[in-house]
């Protein structure tokens, strides 16, 4: 009887986590990495400013 206990936790405790797991990143968007573009008003009033490439300098 005992394993049929332990079975049945550990159903559904991964029942939640899946469920847990599908609704955060249903929420958050879908949890993908997009690169915001400018809008036409940003890009006509010059609000974009030019950045430059970060850089490391070695040390000896």
């Amino acid at each position: 009887m005992l394993k049929l206990e332990q079975l049945t936790a550990v159903v559904v405790a991964a029942g939640l986590a899946i469920v847990s797991y599908l609704l955060f990143f249903s929420w958050a968007g879908g949890g993908g990495y997009e690169r915001r573009r400018p809008t036409s008003d940003q890009a006509s009033s010059g609000q974009i400013v030019e950045q430059k490439p970060l850089t490391a300098h070695r040390v000896p």
